[in-house]
């Protein structure tokens, strides 16, 4: 979860008088202008709840901040968690038809901002910069996507729901490194797991090992900013394939955290 005690303390250290500003500017401080969260997120498999994206967009703007939420995973929630958006003037929803409507590629999505108000209004500001893009989603491309939508959210809730068995065999898989340190499952398609602390400086090499020795792929959380831990996907794998993949996975991870393969 986004720790937004942290970020309240970021954003207070906006300061406006010029001498302060200027301070800043000799210690090459940046203030924060956009703030962005993903929900559910990539990589941690995490559905934020209503109150949470609440306060982050009544944060943002307090302190004069963008708050933008991309909604990419909106239909991949699981069990109890449900998908909310916040609105608000600062605030700006992506939506994406690439993993739902299973559109990868064809780049296409759309945002909703808020109303024009007498001294902004985005929704012009938001067209100068599509002006000046060379290329754009191709007609076909784009009447594929409205067909997509008008088939709704129950033809996607039909093919999500067979993620469930998955995620349920992976989450199974990852046991080996104590179910405290398995994050997510709730939302999108993935785990952010920790590994054990003598790997904490080590993920790339234990997911380099994992491949070489396991026929496994995950990614390591460096790549997301989060070193010592991985992300696991558990999506676009037949239920089967996922047993036999989820069971290599589960081997690995038990000689790892018995120090009986990779010596780093």
């Amino acid at each position: 979860m986004p720790d937004l005690d942290w970020l309240e303390t970021r954003l207070q250290e906006r300061r406006p008088d010029s001498n302060q500003e200027q301070e800043r500017m000799e210690k090459k401080e940046k203030k924060i202008e956009m703030v962005v969260l993903v929900n559910p997120c990539n990589p941690t498999g995490i559905t934020m709840p209503l109150e949470e994206l609440q306060r982050a967009a009544q944060l943002c703007h307090k302190h004069g901040a963008w708050l933008v939420v991309d909604n990419t995973y909106e239909d991949f929630v699981y069990e109890e968690a449900v998908h909310r958006t916040v609105e608000g003037p600062n605030v700006l929803n992506l939506f994406s038809m690439s993993k739902a409507y299973g559109m990868m590629g064809w780049r296409i999505g759309y945002i909703a901002y808020p109303k024009a108000q007498p001294n902004m209004d985005l929704g012009k500001q938001l067209l100068k910069v599509q002006d000046t893009i060379p290329i754009c989603p191709a007609v076909v491309s784009q009447y594929a996507a409205l067909g997509a939508l008008k088939a709704g959210n129950t033809w996607v809730a039909q093919h999500v729901s067979g993620l469930d068995k998955n995620r349920k065999i992976v989450r199974d898989a990852l046991m080996p490194l104590g179910e405290e340190n398995i994050k997510g499952g709730n939302g999108a398609i993935y785990y952010f797991c920790k590994l054990p602390e003598r790997y904490q400086e080590k993920d790339q090499e234990v997911v380099q090992w994992l491949v070489e020795k396991h026929g496994i792929c995950v990614i390591p959380g460096s790549s997301c900013g989060s070193p010592g831990w991985i992300r696991v996907a558990y999506a676009n794998l037949e239920p089967e394939a996922c047993a036999e993949a989820a069971g290599q996975l589960k081997r690995g991870l038990e000689e790892l955290v018995k120090d009986q393969g990779i010596i780093v």
